[in-house]
């Protein structure tokens, strides 16, 4: 049989005082501790999914802005392209209608040179005839005089012209 002396009655007694202070000491404030660390745990999980969910709305509200500036973008290029055009229309329209009145002014400045060169030419011509036409009449002369006439006149006159150039 077993015994039973003071000994054993002791270790059973500093046992049972071990595990009362145990839990008094370890057990109580680790359970405390386990169950703030579990409800911190779900807190910190609820707040990562309204964190999700709220970064969520906000990848799509900054998808939509973004969707809404390129449109706008686009519409603001159209709109420079549509005005350049028109633009670039304009110029050319009006360097075309300028192009117009350059060539009718320079049409208008030689139609003007030419018929003040055929009046020179007319009035020269008509001085050469009367001046030949004097020489003539002053005398009557053979074919061969006459071609010899008119050779030398024709002389004089060049002659002349180059003189009034230089």
């Amino acid at each position: 049989m077993v015994s039973i002396d003071y000994t054993l009655i002791l270790v059973i007694i500093n046992f049972v005082l071990l595990l009362v202070i145990m839990k008094k000491l370890l057990y109580k404030p680790l359970m405390d501790f386990l169950s703030q660390r579990e409800k911190q745990i779900k807190d910190d999980l609820a707040s990562a999914k309204n964190n999700k969910v709220e970064s969520e709305k906000l990848i799509e509200k900054q998808k939509e802005t973004l969707q809404k500036a390129r449109k706008e973008s686009r519409k603001l290029r159209d709109e420079v392209v549509k005005n350049a055009k028109i633009s670039g229309e304009q110029i050319i329209r009006d360097a075309r209608e300028q192009n117009e009145i350059i060539i009718a002014e320079a049409q208008e400045v030689i139609q003007s040179e030419v018929k003040k060169a055929k009046k020179e030419i007319e009035k020269e011509i008509g001085e050469f005839v009367v001046s030949l036409t004097g020489k003539i009449i002053d005398k009557k002369f053979t074919d061969k005089d006459d071609l010899a006439l008119i050779d030398n006149v024709i002389e004089m006159e060049i002659k002349q012209k180059k003189e009034k150039k230089a």
